[in-house]
C-alpha cells in the first residue's frame, strides 16, 4: 500500500513540475530553468519506479532528454515537454490506483507550489526577471487548491451515505481533518499571503512560505491517497 501511495505521489509531483515549467519561456528565464526541472521530473519518475521500468519510461526519457538539450530555443524546446508531459499522464493512468483524469488536481496542486517555490530562488540569480512569472504561478497555485477543495467537497456530498455505512468518519475523521487543514485551508491562506508578498517584490518571504507550502500540499495529497486506497473515494 505504501509502495502505491508513494509511486502516485511522485509521478504527480513530476507531472505537475512538468506542467507549470511551461509557464516560464527558457528565453525569458535561461535554459538552465528548464533543464533543472525536466531532469527533476525525471528523477522524480525514476524514484517512483524503481527498478521496474515500463517502455513508456523510455518514451518519457527521450523527450525530457530533447526537451533538456534544446531548452535554449523555444520553438523546440515547447514540443518535446508537451511530449513528456503526454508520456507522464500515461504513465500516471498506468498505475493501479486512479485514473490519469483522477489525478489532475493533485498533479496541478503539486506541481503549481513545487515550481512556485523553485522559481522563487531563480530570482536571486536572475534579479531583472518580470515578477509576472512568479505572480501567475501564484495565482495558478491558489486556483489549484479551489479546485481540489471544490472536488472534495463535492465528493464528500455525493457519497455522505457511503461514507457514513462504513463509519468513515469514525474510522478516518483524524485524517480527513489532517487532509483539509493541513493540505487545502492552510495552504491556500499562506498562498494567497504569498501573492502579496509576491506583488511588493518580496520574493525571499514568498519563497520561504512556499516551503511551507510545499510540504503541506505533499502532506496533505499523501494522506488523501492513503484515504482512497482505503475508502476508494477521492479525498
Amino acid at each position: 500500500m505504501l509502495k502505491l501511495i508513494v509511486f502516485h505521489a511522485l509521478g504527480q509531483l513530476a507531472t505537475g513540475i512538468l506542467i507549470f515549467i511551461g509557464c516560464v519561456p527558457p528565453s525569458k528565464i535561461g535554459s538552465g530553468f528548464g533543464r533543472f526541472h525536466t531532469i527533476l521530473a525525471w528523477l522524480l519518475w525514476l524514484l517512483a519506479f524503481w527498478g521496474h521500468f515500463p517502455v513508456a519510461f523510455y518514451y518519457l526519457t527521450a523527450a525530457i532528454l530533447l526537451a533538456c538539450l534544446l531548452a535554449g530555443k523555444n520553438i523546440f524546446y515547447y514540443p518535446f515537454l508537451f511530449a513528456s508531459i503526454l508520456c507522464s499522464f500515461y504513465l500516471l493512468s498506468s498505475g493501479p490506483l486512479k485514473s490519469a483524469l483522477d489525478q489532475v488536481p493533485a498533479a496541478l496542486v503539486l506541481g503549481s507550489s513545487a515550481v512556485s517555490m523553485l522559481l522563487g530562488h531563480w530570482y536571486l540569480m536572475s534579479p531583472k526577471l518580470s515578477i509576472s512569472y512568479l505572480k501567475v504561478l501564484t495565482i495558478a497555485l491558489i486556483c489549484a487548491i479551489l479546485l481540489r477543495s471544490g472536488l472534495l467537497i463535492d465528493e464528500l456530498l455525493r457519497h455522505q451515505a457511503e461514507l457514513q455505512a462504513m463509519h468513515f468518519y469514525e474510522i478516518y475523521g483524524i485524517f480527513l481533518l489532517q487532509r483539509i487543514a493541513l493540505g487545502l485551508l492552510l495552504t491556500l491562506i499562506l498562498s494567497i499571503l504569498t501573492y502579496f508578498c509576491v506583488r511588493i517584490r518580496s520574493t525571499q518571504s514568498a519563497t520561504g512560505i512556499l516551503y511551507v507550502v510545499l510540504v503541506f500540499c505533499l502532506v496533505g495529497e499523501l494522506t488523501g491517497a492513503y484515504l482512497f486506497v482505503k475508502t476508494g473515494f477521492t479525498l
